[in-house]
């Protein structure tokens, strides 16, 4: 069995993910205590630590030794909103997180370096996050996954839709957490030119996301797309993919059992997107064909 990191940005159903992959007995999902904090290393949960300090934490946790749970959690803790969930080690181990560095510090250099290296044709001193990030996967034998989704038309909506009026916002968590229901989601007018920037913003993250998986996989580490469409369609199917990319062995019953208990998430969105769009018609005719299909190299 594999260790593993999930890279994900927003929206792209890794929510839901995560809490399907913990229900698995041979998985432990890294998490916060009280069923919270399901992004520990995203700067809202571990608050602004070191990158030091976040690597020697993936250290404690994938290294080959026995896990020193009161270590980890001592040097966690020390600037996170909660201590870790315990974790079994003996099986494969995991969790979700942005592809970026929590310190402040270091995350206004990565976003302020990253367009001034591509504008002078340089990448190597705006990456050093990620070559530590891929060195440590490297080090500890990890497999990655990168969640896509191909579909930027309903990527775009789902981020501009943010909070159900148009501002930055999760509901998935209000409707989850039996604050809100769908049928109290309102319709908002989506302005066609703020719109297009979002989808031009996610078609440059797919593109980014395809160079960062050609990059791991370059230096030997095991690193898939993780598809949302795929999610959607067949979940029995995606999970035995995914299982099997983390070498667990275990029978399609067994994987539909574990499904059958639930992630704790509804779907937010209607597939009919003249149930929370005004101008749904302008916006479908402009933009319903942005789609950007994942294809594996040759």
């Amino acid at each position: 069995m594999r260790n593993f990191i999930i890279f994900f940005e927003e929206k792209e159903g890794t929510s839901p993910l995560v809490r399907l992959l913990d229900h698995f007995d041979q998985i432990s999902m890294v998490h916060q205590i009280k069923n919270r904090g399901w992004e520990p290393f995203d700067r809202h949960n571990c608050g602004p630590i070191q990158t030091s300090t976040l690597l020697q934490c993936f250290d404690l946790i994938f290294d080959k030794n026995p896990l020193s749970f009161d270590r980890l959690n001592e040097i966690y803790a020390t600037q996170a909103v909660a201590p870790l969930e315990s974790l079994n080690k003996r099986g494969s181990v995991g969790f979700k997180m942005r592809f970026l560095p929590p310190n402040p510090a270091a995350f206004l250099w990565f976003k302020l370096m990253e367009p001034l290296s591509k504008a002078l044709g340089q990448t190597g001193f705006s990456r050093s996050f990620e070559r530590s990030i891929i060195q440590k996967s490297q080090a500890n034998d990890l497999t990655v996954f990168l969640a896509a989704r191909q579909d930027v038309f309903r990527w775009a909506l789902s981020k501009y839709h943010g909070d159900g009026t148009g501002k930055p916002g999760h509901l998935q968590f209000a409707i989850a957490d039996g604050n809100l229901s769908r049928d109290q989601i309102g319709k908002i007018y989506v302005d066609p030119g703020r719109f297009e920037r979002i989808i031009q913003a996610c078609e440059r993250s797919h593109a980014e996301k395809r160079r960062l998986l050609r990059t791991f996989q370059a230096a030997g580490v095991r690193a898939y797309p993780l598809l949302y469409e795929e999610f959607v369609l067949d979940k029995v199917a995606y999970f035995e993919r995914l299982l099997r990319q983390l070498e667990i062995k275990i029978p399609r019953s067994e994987v539909e059992a574990t499904l059958g208990m639930g992630s704790h998430f509804k779907k937010v969105h209607s597939s009919e997107i003249s149930e929370f769009v005004e101008n749904h018609e302008e916006i479908t005719e402009r933009f319903g064909h942005r789609y950007v299909k994942w294809e594996e190299p040759a």
